[in-house]
């Protein structure tokens, strides 16, 4: 028996808001089916997020029915659940509609009764438990599974009570997995619990082979009698996906190795990941004054391939003019993120450095979150922020102003303060005022709604 188990493939997906991107996760797609149908799998297994939304454009399902029609083409079945991506709550999503055109089998929790060649249905509390059906001479297998489920729901549900293998079966799920999730990114705070769904206890044990999705890491361990399998995305998601990152420890950039990117061929209950050649992402870390960060940059360029995606994450003390350092990068695109990270200075009272909270005013320090840690689709937000009322909060309070010297001598002399100015000040002072009030620009501030080309442009 030889599967291939694909995962996270995001059709649809204009990543950055770049159209090409959409063509690119398109391809890798591609490339997976054609390597699956070249090694001659008995079938595909696909754990979910096919396509980057539940509503997938005209052109994306074009895109699908395309690709799945080369392993139709050679009698090769395709198994799918809906990820959290393509999940719809709707009676009928696109791969209802793949399935109608015989390009894929759907299993899963179901409101129906499906029997086809290769699907057989199971009556539950719960609906139809639809499941997937292979034979080949005298060997059979099963392939259960069910659609992306919440935290909340799978804690009402946990899978151990829904499925319970018989013979050679698979378990097909896409969710997150609490310690396999800490296994690979560290053990995470509370805060963090959307990253997973299920707790490994709650999978149900007897199963050859865990066919997971919705991490983009690839992954395998073993679980039980079986291997528990994340093939991660074919794409890199973000920049935190990168192929290599480089660190600057204050002499050099210190290279880090990401992870590749593909899909697991199963021969025999025995993964084997297959590496695809895709975009290049590049992370390159440093914090330094501009003219050393001008100056390694300009040595690390020559490491980096034009076709690379790189992100210069900047941690300065003193800001500096970065456009010119994104000029160094010959690269077919780069972002910059800037984080600032003043040296605090001086001490309080109890003798501790101050916070950074105590440093900066809530307005100044939300205004540094927005810009420095986040992409431009922030500029709204940012704008928000500059034209409300929070920064009146770091005007200085009015103090009482210190008294003139001759002010001073006339209390101490006990004369009256306005015995010792000219008569005519009061008068000066006026004209002065109404003066420099009538040379005042007015300046009319943008309704909340307006739009920042408006502001800057005076309304134009």
């Amino acid at each position: 028996m030889k599967f291939a188990h694909i995962a996270d493939v995001h059709l649809g997906f204009e990543q950055y808001r770049l159209p090409y991107r959409a063509d690119e996760f398109a391809e890798a797609f591609r490339r997976a089916i054609e390597i699956a149908v070249e090694e001659k799998v008995d079938f595909i297994l696909i754990a979910g997020d096919l396509f980057h939304s539940s509503r997938p454009s005209p052109e994306t399902l074009k895109q699908a029915m395309e690709i799945l029609s080369l392993p139709k083409e050679k009698g090769i079945p395709v198994f799918g659940i809906e990820g959290n991506h393509d999940r719809t709550q709707r009676r009928v999503s696109a791969y209802h509609l793949l399935e109608k055109l015989g390009l894929l089998y759907l299993i899963g929790l179901r409101e129906e009764k499906v029997e086809s060649e290769h699907q057989t249905s199971e009556k539950t509390e719960r609906g139809w438990l639809v499941k997937g059906v292979f034979e080949k001479g005298n060997k059979s297998v099963e392939i259960h599974g069910m659609k992306y489920m919440s935290a909340a729901w799978l804690e009402k549900n946990p899978p151990k009570e829904i499925f319970r293998p018989e013979g050679d079966s698979i378990l097909m799920l896409h969710q997150g997995v609490r310690e396999l999730v800490e296994e690979m990114m560290g053990k995470l705070p509370e805060s963090q619990r959307d990253y997973y769904e299920l707790k490994l206890g709650d999978l149900p044990k007897g199963y050859l082979y865990y066919a997971l999705g919705h991490i983009h890491r690839a992954f395998l361990t073993s679980y039980d009698i079986g291997k528990l399998v994340y093939p991660g995305s074919l794409q890199r998601w973000d920049f935190g996906d990168y192929e290599i990152r480089y660190r600057w420890d204050g002499n050099t950039f210190k290279p880090t190795a990401g992870n590749p990117k593909g899909f697991y061929i199963v021969e025999d209950w025995e993964p084997r990941f297959v590496e695809l050649n895709v975009r290049p992402f590049i992370d390159v870390n440093i914090k330094a004054d501009e003219e050393t960060a001008k100056r390694e940059l300009k040595r690390l360029s020559t490491k980096i391939p034009e076709e690379a995606f790189v992100r210069l994450d900047i941690r300065w003390e003193r800001p500096y003019d970065v456009s010119k350092l994104t000029e160094l990068i010959k690269a077919r695109y780069v972002y910059v993120r800037t984080r600032f990270e003043r040296k605090l200075t001086g001490r309080t009272p109890s003798g501790e450095v101050p916070k950074p909270e105590e440093y900066f005013i809530p307005v100044e320090l939300k205004a540094i979150n927005l810009t420095g840690e986040k992409a431009i689709e922030s500029i709204e937000e940012v704008v928000e922020l500059f034209l409300g009322e929070g920064w009146d909060e770091k005007l200085p309070k009015k103090t009482e102003e210190p008294e003139r010297k001759e002010d001073a001598t006339a209390k101490k002399e006990g004369g009256p303060e306005k015995e010792k100015r000219p008569k005519t000040q009061g008068k000066e002072q006026r004209e002065t005022k109404e003066r420099k009030d009538s040379e005042k620009k007015v300046v009319k501030r943008p309704s909340k709604g307006s739009n920042l080309l408006d502001w800057l442009g005076g309304g134009r």
